[in-house]
Formats: C-alpha cells, structure tokens, sequence
C-alpha cells in the first residue's frame, strides 16, 4: 500500500485555533475572488490557521461548479450518446446509465467472444492525469484482486478510451441506492443492509484497502436484497496527481463527497480505515433518520465541509419528527434512543482515536442491540446491564418476580424450618468453595505448569482425570452450582486436548479425548447462559468444540467439523460482546482468531485433509488476521499485565500474536503455492517473514519463534523461486537454513529440527543453484536426496534404499527425483557430466515410474516434464530426433498435468520453452 499522506498542519488544532479558522475564513470570502488569498496571507493569526483556511478556500474555489454532480449525463454536451457503440478493450458500450463527480458511466457488453457478459464502464472525466491514474491501479490491482467479497461489486479491468480518457470495468449491478431501498423498513431490517455494508468494509480493511467515498450512490440494494458496495479502489487510483505522501486533497474537486467525508478527508490528512468508519457513521445515521447528521442546510459542497469540521452532530432521537420525514417517528425515535445514539455519535467522533477501532467493533455493537446485549459505546454500568438482561429474559423475570412473592407470602411460616437447611447449606457451600480454590491453584496452575518437565503431561493426565473423577460425584448434589458444572466441562476440555491434539504434543488417545470433548460441549450447554461471561471456561468450552472438529476431520469429514467450529465461534462472539476489560477481550479474540485459521485450513490446506475450496479458506485466513489485528491493537500495556501473571518460562503474549499473524499471512502464500499462483502469494509471504522477525525481536529466547522465522523464510524462498527471483530466493533460503542450524545446536541432534534441515535444503540448493553457487548446492541436493528417499519408503534415512518396492510415501519419491533433476543441473555446471546423465535418466525414471501408478499426482507429471526436457538437453547430444522425441515426451506429460488442472504461469512458461 503506498504511504498516506502527511497531514496538513504538524500540530493538532486548538479549540480557539478552529474559531480563529471559521473567524477568518468568513472575512475571506466576502472579500472579492480575486483578493482572497492575499487577504488571508496579511491575517495576522497563526501559521496553521492561516494554511487551514486556505485549504478552505481552495476547496471553495475547486467545488464552485458542485452544480456538476447533479447534472445527468445527457445535459454535459451531448457526449455519453456518442459512446454507444464504442469498444473499450473487450467490451463494448451499449447504453447510457448516468454521470457523477467521477465522470460517465454506461452498460456495457463483452464484445470480444470469449464469453458473454454485461458490466458497468465508468470513464473518468478529463483532466485526470491519465497516466498517474493507470499507474497507481496497475499498483493496486493485486490487492484489489483479493476483493472477492459477496458484497463488493468486483472491479474487472481498466485501460484508455480511444481519445485517451481512463476507464474502469466493474460488475453491473441492477439496484437501488441504499437510502432509498431502505424506505419503510423497520429499524431491524434497515440495520441488517447496513451489517452487509459492514461486512464488505471489514474484509477490505483486512485486505488493506480504505474506500473513502462511502456514500448512498456507492451502495446498492439489489432485487434479492443484497447490498454490493460500489468503487472499491477507484479513488485510490485517481488520487494520484500528487505522488506518495502529497496532498491531492485540494486544488481540484476531491475524490470523496464533503457531505459523507470525515474531518480528516476535509482537512486533506492522512486517511485510515477510521476514515470509512466516519462515513459509514453518517451512512447509518441517514439510514435510521432520513437525514444526514450534519450539513442539512449547507447550499454549496464547501458549506458541507465546513459543517464536517464545525458542527456537532445531533443526537438521532433528538432529532423533530418534521425534519426526518419518517411517518412513524414516535416509534423509531424511542428505538434509537440510548444504545444506537450512542453507536452512532462514537463513529462519528472528529478525533479518529475516539471513533471504534475498527468496523468489526462497530459491526459487534450493533449486533449486540439486536440480540438484546449491552452495546460497546455505553458505560457498563450494573444499572444498564441490567436492563439489558431483563429485556432479553422478559419472561423468566416475570416467573422468578411472581416467585418471589410467593416465597416472601410463605416466608414467616417457614423461616424456622429453613434456619437448619440454610445452615448447612452455606456450610456446604463453603466447603466447595474452598475445594475450587485448591483445585484452581493445584490442577490449573501446577498442573499447566508441571507439563513443560520430562514426562509431565503423563502426570498432568493423571492429575487432571484424579481431579475430575472427585468433581464428576458432586455434580448431582444440591450444593453444586453453575461455577462448578463449568470447572467440570473446563476439565473435560483440558483433557480432550491433552489427550486428542493433532498438530502439538498429546498423549495420544483420541477415542477418549473425542469422549471428554463431547462432555465438556454437554455441560458447557446446560450451565451457557449462567457462565457465558465467565472468560476462561468459554475460553476451554471453545477448545473442546476445536477437539471435536479436529477428530471429524480425522475421521474423512471436515465439512461436519465446519460446522462444529462455527457453533464454537458463535459461543465466542456472544462472550465476547459481554466483556469489558481489554485483557478478557484479548483471550476471547485468540479464540475466535483461532477458530478462524482453522476453518480455513478445513476450506483447503497445503498438506492437511481438505474440502480443496481456496477462495472460502482465504476468506477465513482474513477475517483471522483481522482478529489477530484486533488484539495487537489492545496494546502493549494489557500485553505486560498478562505477562506479569505468566510463568517466566511462558512465551510473551506479544510475540504469540505476532508469531498466529504471521500463520495467518502465510498461509495465503501456502494456498497460492499449492494452486501454482506464486505472483499472488510473494506479498503475504513477504509480510509473514516481517511478521515473525517482530515476533523473534518481541521475545528472542524463544525457539519457537525462531521455528517461525525458519518456516516463514522457507516458504518465502519457495515463492521467489517459482517466480525466478534468484537473489530474493537466496536471501530467505539462507535465513531459514540458518535459524534451523542454529536450532539443532541450541535443542540437539535429536530434536524435531535436524529432520528439518533436509527438507529445507530443496529451497536452499535450488537458490543456490538460481545464483550460480553449484558447488555449494551439490551436498544440499544430496542430503535432501537422501531424505526424501528414505521418507519415501517409510525408512529412516541410513537404511538401505530399494527402488524396486512400490512408495510407500509417493509425494517423498517425487520430491527425491525431483531434486535430482536440480542436482544434475548443478553437476552439469561443474563439468561432472557423466553423472549429471546418469541422475537425469534416473530421475526421468523414477517420476515415469510414479506417474503409471499414481496417474492423478499432477506434482508428478509436472516434475516429469522438467525431467525429460532436461534429460533432451543433456542426453540427445547433437541427435536432433532424439532431442525432439524427449521434448514430445515432456509436451506430453506437461499435457497431463494441464488435464488435472490448468498450468500457471512457470509451467506454462516451461512447456511453451518446448514448442
């Protein structure tokens, strides 16, 4: 993303600045046009004030013809009728649909013959630098690329119009604006559009993208009732007159609507995503009253900003019934009043660090008033939770107050019968207080504790099954309360995980963690709606249902363990609108964050059981990394309270979150690597590698965090090299090779990274190799050779290798020949010939063999037709049938590969290197 733009004053504003502004800005203009600007430059007021009011007045002069933005299309001199009919690249426009501030937009039809197609073409007026403007799409095409949102119009293509204008392509969609699509709505309705819009917001938020130009006219309601969001990146790409960090903002008409903007647009700041939460305030604030919450008398655009900056928005149900023009609102009034008041003035606060944080929090507060919860943007008072409380159980207080009536009418005659009861009762209670106590302190904290020792998860097993056994024989008695039933599902939890986990250390009995993870969802039922607050047993609740999927997906059915993470999710997100204290909210987004990145690698995987859907998976991996986000933005200073609590000996909680971001960020690269689109992936591996360096940096003693660095690095390498980037490759290659060495002398020859090494050294010789270090490559491909024979045979690399056996691991068999087709190039280089024929032909062997009984593995075919072209190019010598009859082959199984699924730009590059 290109840097923002530097603010336009280096100091904030005072209050007396601002009258000081508005003072001088109002003798500005009754001065003639011509005298403005010297009027103002022998004001003697500040510096900033002096260079806000001329921001002012070149707003003024830029949007004195704002007539224009009202005008239709035919009434601009005839011009959008002489279109019809013209070929912009592919498509060809067919009708006139209207005009903006932006320029003509038109229906037009795909007119090349590759397909039939309708979309909307919308040519930028002139004026714009075209150039500037094309450069900076062609930059953001990638991150616009991402935007496959159900609610975002996607952005299709873009060029020059014959007579140089810019154009844009985007999906036509047939709907209204959603100001007037909302007419006549209930209140609930109107806020499930807006939570569309939201939706749509957040996902291009996480994919780095700011809109600012929310607006009715950018956002449509379709005929099935469904918002699609308009222009994502357009204002990004005319926003280019003024380079990385200039002001474009003034000097011409602004690329956003003063009616919609926030203070900072107006100001020609910097813009943010806080940008698009002011705008959706006003959006919102439009949808719920009918009017805008500020600039309702403006005559000009320029009175529209200034009344941004100036005035105080009023509060919605404030607002008189003859203003909104809603029929009903008596009754929608008393529905604002009090939480959506609230919801709406804190995202439309002028200092953005008072607005929300981010759209999701927005988004969760107004979710949160549709289901009755406590919202956010109020003070949690007991008073108010409540309230909130009684009006979602309207019913179960009506019983409980008609009870107790009854217990006081009745009370006088039985209070000696009770006296003895209470007595022991309390007593009881008393006793399993103490009990909860002991058993936090002993099986929760030593517990935890005692499993980083030799052999101490055995015992933390036994520990926690002891304890739950004494738990489970009072879960019948009459003393035992919710608190308790929760302590017995977190336990059941623990040891689900403890004994089930399939990706960490776990004692390895899944059967009977599958049976504790079904108890502890039980139970976490029955006791929900009491202890749905209580963070840490939501926290286990939540880890139970992710033991559970795990063992589905095991068992050959992710899509049912889809399900069960998404009832986990719900149950996080409902504890998590209840929480008030930064250091609960951070635990429960670690949940909800979790639960995301493993739905995604249920979607589709690079090497796990997979329903093979990329574009759902990388849906999950962003909205996971924006929870990620969400919790990094809580601050260092909930980060060092959590690790003052911590055991020294515990990862810093920081580096956790930077280290699960950095997961998140890769494992989009992982998805574009395993389907062949290594272009799309550089960027999230290049931010993965930055993101674990900060984590290694935030705690440096952590090997798991320089585990990260080597696996981060490795798959970094891995795509420079798909895309021929040899230096880069090199670069990372080394790093992740250094950190795994470093590993194996800190941790022993016996740890889990001396195995590492030999897989890592793929991508180190092969990096090598790109920048001509064959000498130094030849003993990386050798060893990584060795492993992947050994792996596939399911032997240890020292046993003795046997080719006639069928693999018994067929991907490791490709692997091993696939690094000597890299080896034999490398000994090819050095002058050792011989050999490198020899392992050619033995590779071209092996992966021919592979391919007859395992036809399906395309990998296969892939690192086939590397094989026999190289195999042509060494052993054909001067025979030019001979050469060409290799070359025939590798076509062929390039061929075969194609007809498993299509070839990506480097195999596509190689087969077409054949013809």
């Amino acid at each position: 993303m290109p840097t923002p733009a530097a603010p336009s004053s280096a100091t904030p504003l005072s209050p007396a600045d601002w009258a000081a502004v508005k003072a001088l800005f109002a003798a500005a203009v009754a001065q003639p046009a011509a005298a403005r600007d010297a009027f103002v430059a022998a004001a003697e007021v500040a510096g900033p004030v002096r260079t806000e009011v001329s921001s002012l007045l070149a707003l003024e002069r830029a949007t004195a013809d704002a007539s224009f933005l009202q005008v239709p299309a035919a009434a601009l001199g005839g011009a959008a009728p002489a279109r019809i009919g013209e070929r912009l690249g592919p498509w060809q426009i067919v009708a006139e649909l209207g005009a903006g501030g932006m320029g003509e937009v038109f229906e037009a039809r795909r007119a090349d013959g590759s397909y039939e197609g309708r979309a909307a073409v919308k040519l930028l007026r002139r004026g714009t630098d075209s150039a500037a403007v094309l450069r900076r799409f062609a930059q953001e095409r990638q991150s616009l690329a991402r935007l496959q949102h159900a609610h975002i119009a996607a952005l299709f293509d873009a060029g020059l119009s014959g007579d140089g204008l810019p154009y844009f392509v985007m999906e036509l969609v047939d709907g209204e604006p959603i100001d007037v699509a909302v007419r006549g709505l209930p209140v609930e309705r109107r806020l499930e559009l807006f939570l569309q819009l939201a939706d749509a917001v957040s996902f291009a938020h996480r994919n780095l993208l700011v809109h600012r130009d929310l607006k009715p006219g950018n956002v449509l309601v379709d005929t099935a009732g469904q918002v699609k969001l308009l222009d994502f990146g357009i204002a990004q790409a005319i926003d280019a007159e003024g380079g990385e960090g200039g002001d474009t903002t003034f000097g011409r008409p602004p690329p956003f609507t003063p009616n919609y903007a926030s203070p900072e647009q107006i100001r020609g700041d910097a813009v943010s995503t806080g940008t698009d939460i002011y705008s959706l305030g006003v959006l919102l604030y439009q949808l719920l009253t009918g009017v805008r919450p500020t600039g309702r008398n403006a005559a000009s655009l320029a009175d529209a900003a200034r009344s941004v900056l100036d005035e105080t928005p009023t509060r919605p149900s404030s607002l008189p019934g003859q203003i909104t023009g809603d029929p009903h609102w008596l009754a929608t009034r008393r529905r604002l009043a009090g939480d959506l008041d609230n919801v709406l003035l804190k995202a439309l606060e002028k200092p953005v660090e008072r607005r929300y944080a981010s759209v999701d929090a927005m988004a969760a507060d107004i979710r949160a008033f549709l289901t009755g919860f406590p919202v956010g943007a109020r003070a949690p008072t007991w008073r108010y939770i409540g309230a909130r409380f009684v009006a979602r159980h309207r019913v179960t207080v009506a019983a409980a107050a008609l009870a107790a009536v009854a217990l006081v009418a009745g009370a006088a005659v039985a209070a000696w019968q009770a006296h003895e009861a209470t007595l022991a009762r309390d007593d009881a209670r008393a006793r399993l207080a103490e009990l909860r106590g002991v058993m936090h302190e002993l099986v929760f904290r030593f517990g935890d504790g005692i499993a980083y020792l030799p052999g101490g998860m055995a015992i933390k097993e036994d520990l926690l099954e002891g304890t739950l056994a004494q738990l489970e024989k009072l879960a019948g008695t009459a003393a035992v309360d919710a608190a308790i039933v929760a302590d017995i599902a977190s336990l059941h939890a623990r040891l689900a995980e403890l004994q089930g986990a399939d990706t960490s250390a776990s004692t390895g009995r899944p059967a009977r963690a599958g049976a504790h993870a079904d108890r502890a969802i039980a139970l976490g039922a029955d006791v929900w709606d009491e202890r749905k607050a209580d963070r840490p047993f939501v926290n286990w609740l939540a880890r139970a249902y992710v033991v559970r999927a795990k063992l589905e997906r095991a068992a050959g059915h992710p899509e049912q363990g889809l399900q069960t993470l998404a009832a986990a999710r719900a149950r996080v997100e409902e504890s998590l609108a209840l929480q008030t204290r930064d250091d609960e909210r951070l635990w429960l987004l670690q949940n909800l964050a979790d639960d995301l990145f493993l739905e995604a690698q249920f979607f589709d995987a690079f090497n796990l059981p997979s329903l093979d859907r990329p574009q759902e998976a990388v849906q999950r991996l962003d909205a996971a990394e924006q929870a990620y986000r969400r919790q990094l933005a809580l601050g260092d200073a909930v980060f060092a309270r959590l690790d003052a609590a911590a055991r020294p000996e515990e990862p810093k909680t920081k580096a956790g979150l930077l280290h699960a971001l950095a997961s998140a960020e890769e494992g989009r690269a992982l998805l574009r690597l395993k389907h062949d689109e290594p272009a799309l992936g550089l960027a999230d591996a290049e931010e993965a590698a930055r993101t674990e360096l900060q984590a290694l940096a935030a705690d440096p003693l952590q090997s798991v965090w320089h585990d990260g660095v080597m696996r981060k690095f490795n798959t970094l390498a891995t795509t420079a090299l798909r895309l021929g980037q040899g230096p880069a490759a090199l670069e990372a290659a080394q790093r992740s090779w250094n950190e795994a060495v470093g590993l194996v002398k800190s941790e022993g020859a016996q740890s889990m990274w001396a195995t590492a090494l030999p897989s890592l050294a793929q991508q180190y010789g092969r990096a090598l190799a790109a920048n001509g270090r064959h000498a130094e490559a030849v003993p990386v491909f050798e060893q990584a050779i060795a492993f992947w024979s050994a792996q596939s045979r399911g032997q240890a690399p020292t046993q003795a290798q046997s080719r006639a056996a069928p693999p018994a691991n067929p991907n490791a068999q490709r692997r091993a020949d696939w690094m000597r087709v890299q080896l034999s190039r490398s000994l090819q280089a050095l002058g050792r010939r011989d050999e490198a024929r020899r392992l050619a032909r033995e590779a071209s062997a092996g992966l021919d063999s592979l391919t007859r009984t395992s036809p399906t593995l395309r990998d296969a075919w892939l690192a086939l037709g590397e094989a026999l072209a190289w195999q042509g190019e060494i052993d054909a010598g001067d025979d030019a049938s001979q050469r060409e009859s290799f070359r025939a082959a590798a076509r062929a199984a390039y061929g075969r590969a194609a007809s498993l699924a299509p070839l990506k730009a480097d195999h596509a590059a190689a087969r077409a290197a054949l013809d």
